[in-house]
């Protein structure tokens, strides 16, 4: 290794200030018998995936799809779009990388409520543009008079995580659907919808991209295969958007945005939908059992239609986060604002609500 005083060249001042992305996530090294941070799913990927995968790496010799035409094409089907409208990566959050850059110009601006996603500043600070926080309302929920309202001339993007991570909190399709119309047609709206399977039922999760695409060309929606479909590890994601806005993503996208394994993985993950249906409704079940139970001893939760709950506690998320991590539970501290606590499985759910107990127990005599 070279000498740390030894010159080298200097990144780009873009990269100062820029907050990290992982902040109060528990490492991979650190050990709890509850990993409850990250909101994965908690059971592993069904044999016919690992079969896939196993047969995909036989070709481990040959270049994948150049744009991983083989999933999109399985994509659009599913959504009931063309194929051009689909464009696929290594996870939605290097699509929006690839929207912001594609956008953006120094001194541009990109809209989102807040709090939301960590890597919506990042990647609007990697752009040069800046990230105007639109507070959200009183329920944790966006505010779409507040977000047209700071909508201004320089405003090239606007996110709209819908379920918001990490509170949870969704806008009714028809207070959506307004939002959207009324945004300006200069303005890209991102729909990040990467919780979407846990916030209604299936069939509506399939077919809702392709009626709001048919009315505005100026939205991309982002899916993920990493939340509902259990492949976070895998890292898979998509866009359906206009052709014009995919043909804009492919441009500034390296080629072979997929390995081989992982589009097979994806692939054969679409061909068992049910057990997605049988996972959001397990969810639904321990996220209904653990608000409840949160909310029964007194700490505050947020109305969530994700697989994670939001506890706005403000200053007290530091030592809660902390009271849970030594009762052996992972979950998301943000410091000031809240603890994010992900949905798993009975065991995760008793564990949950023991320490919580103990916290009120703590709190009650101190």
């Amino acid at each position: 290794m070279a000498d740390a005083n030894m010159p080298a060249p200097r990144p780009s001042a873009r990269l100062d200030g820029l907050p990290g992305y992982g902040r109060g996530r528990a490492g991979q090294a650190e050990t709890f018998r509850h990993r409850l941070g990250s909101n994965e799913a908690p059971d592993g990927p069904s044999p016919a995936v690992l079969e896939a995968v196993a047969a995909a790496l036989e070709g481990g010799n040959r270049y994948p799809d150049l744009r991983g035409e083989t999933l999109g094409q399985a994509l659009a089907r599913r959504h009931g779009v063309d194929h051009d409208m689909v464009a696929v990566a290594a996870g939605s959050i290097v699509l929006l990388d690839q929207i912001v850059r594609a956008w953006c110009d120094a001194g541009d601006e990109v809209v989102t409520p807040w709090r939301s996603y960590e890597a919506y500043p990042i990647i609007a600070g990697l752009s040069g543009a800046r990230l105007v926080e639109v507070p959200l309302d009183g329920d944790c929920r966006a505010d779409p008079a507040a977000i047209l309202a700071a909508v201004g001339p320089r405003c090239r993007v606007a996110i709209l995580c819908n379920p918001n991570n990490p509170t949870g909190t969704a806008l009714e399709p028809e207070a959506l659907d307004a939002l959207i119309a009324a945004l300006p047609p200069h303005v890209l709206v991102v729909l990040d919808e990467a919780y979407a399977d846990y916030a209604d039922d299936a069939r509506t999760v399939a077919a809702s991209p392709a009626r709001r695409l048919a009315r505005h060309a100026n939205l991309a929606v982002l899916r993920t295969f990493s939340k509902a479909w259990g492949l976070a590890g895998l890292r898979v994601g998509y866009c359906l958007a206009d052709p014009r806005v995919i043909a804009a993503l492919h441009a500034v996208a390296p080629p072979f945005p997929l390995p081989g394994p992982v589009a097979a993985a994806a692939l054969a993950a679409l061909e068992a939908a049910a057990a997605v249906e049988a996972r959001v409704a397990r969810n639904a079940a321990q996220r209904a059992r653990i608000a409840e139970g949160l909310r029964g001893l007194g700490l505050p939760v947020a109305e969530s239609r994700a697989n994670f709950l939001w506890l706005p506690v403000a200053g007290g998320a530091a030592p809660l986060a902390a009271h849970f991590g030594e009762a052996g539970i992972a979950v998301r501290c943000f410091a000031g604002e809240g603890v994010r606590i992900t949905t798993g499985t009975d065991a995760d759910t008793d564990a949950i609500l023991a320490a919580a107990a103990a916290w009120r127990d703590i709190q009650k005599r101190t």
